[in-house]
C-alpha cells in the first residue's frame, strides 16, 4: 500500500467507514483500491507534470484512459468513486462524471509528443500503450459535484 492509500485508508477508518483493501488482481484489472461501506474508490496521489520534474504537483492530474499494457485505464474502471490526494483532504469525484467531463474538455485528439503539451490533450508515452491527459484539478472540482474527505 502506497502512502497516499495508507493515509486514505486511515481517514476513512478515523470516521468509522467500513474499509476492505481491494486484491491485487482487483487493483489491477478492476481499477480499485477500496471498498468504503458499499462503495469503490481508487485514490490518486499527487503526481509530477514531467518524469523529469523534481516535485510533484498539487494542481494536476493525469487521467489514464487506456493503461500500459493497452487495457482500459482506470478512467473506465469499476470504481464508483476517485479520491485525489490534496495538501489537507482527499477531493472525492465520482468516476463516470469525470469521464463524462473528460471527453467533453478534449476538444482536439491529436495526440501531442510531450508531457508537458498534454494539458487537455491525448498523450502517449515513449514506448508503451497508455492512453492518459493531463487536467486541472480546480477545473473538475469547479464543474462536478464533489467533496472533501478531511
Amino acid at each position: 500500500m502506497n502512502p497516499s492509500e495508507l493515509k486514505f485508508k486511515n481517514l476513512c477508518l478515523k470516521k468509522k467507514y467500513k474499509v476492505v483493501k481491494s486484491t491485487k488482481n482487483q487493483d489491477i484489472y478492476e481499477h480499485w483500491d477500496f471498498k468504503v461501506n458499499n462503495s469503490l474508490v481508487d485514490v490518486k496521489g499527487f503526481k509530477k507534470i514531467s518524469r523529469s520534474d523534481s516535485k510533484c504537483s498539487e494542481d494536476i492530474a493525469w487521467l489514464e484512459i487506456q493503461n500500459v499494457r493497452g487495457n482500459v485505464g482506470w478512467l473506465k474502471g469499476k470504481a464508483d468513486f476517485i479520491a485525489f490526494e490534496q495538501k489537507n483532504h482527499y477531493l472525492i469525484i465520482k468516476r463516470i462524471d469525470l469521464l463524462n467531463w473528460l471527453r467533453k474538455k478534449i476538444t482536439n485528439t491529436k495526440f501531442v509528443h510531450s508531457p508537458k503539451m498534454a494539458l487537455y490533450r491525448l498523450y502517449q508515452r515513449k514506448g508503451r500503450k497508455d492512453i492518459i491527459s493531463m487536467v486541472k484539478i480546480s477545473d473538475f472540482e469547479k464543474d462536478l459535484k464533489n467533496w472533501k474527505l478531511k
